[in-house]
């Protein structure tokens, strides 16, 4: 058995994953990841693609994701779910698989997963006003399948397979919201080995090699005013605490002000990493370029473990009151990069969905010129910026960046 291990760094990842997607039938096949998921996440949370062939041909197709394994043999300190794929027309035997793969990679512990194979489901749930929220059992898990078309009309093809919730796949976050019995909304994400560098000593206190990457959340919009949103992060919070993992990142649109508000302003994370253009997709919620923020979120931290999981507002900040605040832009028109204070506000459209549906040039024009802004000022090098706040100046909405250094890393992962 001849195996090729394969990350984004190999100059074939994406026809590679191209031509696995033809092979295996993407779009009709409900087991595959989308490929926006595949050609950009994959190997920022530590994972790889393993192709297996013999002296026919092609096998099959794997790809690992980072699993958590307690009492792991220190000779293998990490572990993987390999999500195993047959060529059509071939069997595979599962022990030889696995061989091949740890036989590659000395350091780790393959666990084998067919993702058409039989799986279970470990409902649970606790309640919050009239919100429960808990792991699916396997009709909710198909139900998230379905949520995620009707929150975004998405094609089958940029849908996240069901058996990603079973205890068997064992993904970091699996999480429904219920109101009524009804499934409300969802959460879900994959554990992550090592990631974006860390300021001070963040990654001593929070355990940066195992952290969560939080992938997809979506509510229906006739629950939205029930906060299901603030009840699932604070959830997938505390869940992962209890496991030791103080990280949690996620990317975010930078222009969507609504979720910076739950973000920044009730979750309490903040966003050093800007990726202009992350995601090679198009939808009704992302009709330009698919920028994005990855957020921190120390999960352990008083700032962020202070705050309740019901009855919190998030934190907006009046700017009317703070006028010594200098603001980087005027709209989409004009902006500074010269600025130097120890707080920026930056500019966002109030409703980013609505401008990219009835004014596509406005949204082009808005995304360049913050892409711009944030590639000058977002960052942990000397003198750049981290956004830690959301604010307001009548009907115009704003980020706050504050500028990196000790005092603030400090005031920031301050613990309880």
């Amino acid at each position: 058995m001849n195996i090729r291990l394969l990350d984004a760094s190999h100059p074939r990842w994406g026809s590679e994953l191209e031509r696995l997607g033809v092979l295996l039938q993407q779009g009709a096949n409900p087991t595959l990841f989308p490929y926006h998921f595949l050609y950009v996440t994959l190997s920022k949370i530590g994972g790889q693609l393993a192709l297996f062939a013999d002296g026919a041909g092609l096998v099959g197709a794997g790809f690992l994701f980072p699993r958590r394994v307690a009492g792991c043999d220190a000779a293998r300190p990490r572990a993987y779910t390999l999500r195993f794929h047959a060529a059509p027309g071939t069997a595979a035997n599962p022990d030889e698989i696995v061989a091949a793969v740890e036989a590659a990679r000395p350091d780790a512990t393959v666990v084998f997963y067919d993702p058409a194979g039989e799986c279970s489901f470990c409902r649970g749930g606790e309640r919050v006003g009239l919100v429960e929220i808990g792991r699916p059992d396997a009709d909710e898990a198909a139900a998230i399948r379905s949520l995620q078309r009707s929150v975004w009309g998405s094609p089958d093809e940029f849908l996240y397979p069901t058996d990603i919730h079973s205890a068997e796949f064992g993904a970091g976050t699996s999480l429904v919201a219920r109101v009524d019995g009804k499934v409300a909304g969802f959460l879900f994400g994959f554990y992550r080995f090592d990631g974006s560098v860390l300021p001070g000593d963040w990654a001593a206190r929070f355990n940066g090699a195992l952290r969560l990457e939080s992938q997809t959340m979506g509510v229906l919009p006739e629950y939205r005013g029930l906060r299901i949103a603030n009840l699932l992060k604070k959830q997938q919070a505390e869940l992962a605490w209890r496991e030791g993992i103080g990280l949690i990142h996620w990317t975010a649109d930078p222009l969507q002000y609504a979720n910076a508000a739950l973000n920044f302003g009730l979750l309490k994370a903040i966003a050093y990493d800007f990726a202009p253009d992350l995601y090679p997709f198009r939808n009704e919620l992302n009709r330009v370029s698919a920028s994005r923020f990855s957020l921190t979120w120390l999960v352990g931290s008083r700032r962020v473990r202070e705050v309740g999981a019901f009855g919190e507002r998030a934190e907006i900040v009046d700017l009317m009151r703070r006028p010594f605040i200098p603001r980087v832009n005027e709209g989409y028109e004009t902006a500074r990069l010269d600025l130097s204070e120890e707080i920026l506000a930056i500019e966002v459209p109030a409703d980013w969905t609505t401008l990219q549906q009835h004014d596509i040039r406005a949204a082009q024009a808005w995304r360049a010129l913050t892409d711009e802004i944030f590639a000058a000022y977002i960052g942990l090098g000397p003198d750049r910026y981290v956004v830690t706040g959301v604010a307001a100046d009548g009907d115009r909405r704003f980020l706050l960046a504050e500028r990196g250094g000790a005092a603030l890393w400090a005031r920031l992962s301050a613990s309880i």
